[in-house]
């Protein structure tokens, strides 16, 4: 299954343009360091009891510390039915690598 990634420049542009950006880290991953745009976190283990947050009519980007956990919940999206979705390269550490702002 092949999941397509974002530059953390991309994923800045594509959220003020109406994409739906997740946060897939445990809460207190997030209290350490956030993105500095909207986001929402659904931690990992929550994502299958929180489907019905995801809209099917926006690109999702899925977001977490390094890529790993993002791109696992990227493949499981996909395969529950949503389309455009796409992984945040790099995760938050590739997001402070680049500049981006944080929270």
């Amino acid at each position: 299954m092949n999941v397509e990634e974002i530059t953390p420049q991309e994923a800045i542009e594509a959220v003020k343009n109406g994409s739906f950006f997740v946060d897939v880290r445990e809460p207190y991953e997030v209290d350490e360091v956030s993105y500095g745009i909207e986001y929402v976190n659904i931690p990992l283990g929550e994502i299958q009891v929180r489907i019905n947050e995801f809209p099917k009519d926006k690109n999702i980007i899925v977001g977490c510390r390094s890529g790993g956990r993002s791109m696992n919940a990227c493949m499981f999206l996909k395969m529950q039915g949503f389309d455009n979705v796409t992984n945040l390269q790099g995760g938050i550490l590739g997001w402070m690598d680049n500049g981006c702002p944080t929270g």
